[in-house]
């Protein structure tokens, strides 16, 4: 995968002429808000149906296609547990009891910057990843959106991983807004100091860089690498930049069109009379 075929690359010895291995690493980062629906409404119970619902597309400010999917997926007690600000064993306590009645969205990123994959002395992976300012601003529209449609389905208090305590929204759809308003100037004022507010990773990407220019890139666009014929890289890594929603279907393409391509070069001359299924 991303951080460990720039690895094994890299312990290898190939030239690697152009740096660029390990180069270019996109993560996908995420957060998460949750809003939590009043007393008297049905329970959400988020841990039950299917694995993902819902998917929506949030621009980036800039408009440039770097920008969010808010996903709606389901969760297991266990693993919101562990994303759960810590305010103290009350506070966590009273969140966890409420879980039942909590709703989350996954804000994930289509990173624009990137960061690095290298390999200390012993030749493990080292990842180098500081989210850039374009990423941050399209987070933050990207949460911005996210607490709105909390407030919209009728949640009454609302979290963000930005923040250590949930905000309660008044009554009145006006009051309510004014509320949002201010928690949109909060999230891009605290921002995601680092080591400081959790982010994850959903997926990683692109440290073996496909192209068409071997000054740019770490593999042909048959994914066989320009240091080396017939060194061949399959998997994410070879993704260009971000994909723009989850990777598993293109990584799927790559891997059958890097086959065909293999499958014509090791048989030139055959001409088989059923077509292939592979």
């Amino acid at each position: 995968g991303s951080i460990n075929s720039p690895a094994l690359l890299l312990r290898s010895g190939l030239p690697n002429r152009n740096g660029m291995i390990g180069k270019n690493l996109r993560l996908h980062p995420v957060t998460v808000v949750a809003g939590q629906m009043p007393n008297g409404v049905p329970d959400v119970n988020i841990w039950h149906g299917a694995p993902m619902t819902t998917v929506s597309v949030v621009e980036s400010p800039k408009r440039d296609g770097y920008g969010v999917r808010l996903e709606c997926p389901l969760s297991h007690p266990g693993v919101l547990s562990t994303i759960i600000p810590w305010g103290g064993a009350a506070k966590y306590k009273e969140t966890m009891l409420n879980l039942r009645r909590m709703m989350g969205v996954v804000v994930l990123l289509r990173d624009k910057g990137s960061g690095e994959v290298r390999i200390d002395r012993d030749g493990r992976p080292l990842l180098h990843y500081q989210i850039s300012d374009h990423d941050i601003d399209a987070l933050h529209e990207g949460v911005d959106k996210g607490v709105r449609v909390m407030a919209a389905a009728g949640a009454d208090r609302v979290y963000a991983m930005d923040l250590q305590d949930p905000v309660q929204l008044p009554p009145s759809f006006d009051d309510a807004q004014k509320a949002l308003d201010k928690l949109a100037a909060e999230f891009r004022r605290v921002r995601f100091p680092h080591c400081k507010v959790p982010l994850f990773s959903a997926h990683q990407m692109g440290t073996c860089r496909m192209g068409s220019d071997p000054r740019s890139s770490v593999v042909q666009p048959s994914c066989e690498s320009w240091e080396l014929s017939g060194l061949y890289v399959i998997d994410a890594s070879t993704f260009p930049t971000s994909s723009g929603t989850n990777p598993m279907i293109t990584t799927y393409g790559i891997a059958h069109m890097a086959a065909q391509g293999i499958k014509r070069k090791m048989t030139p001359s055959a001409t088989p009379s059923v077509a292939s299924r592979l």
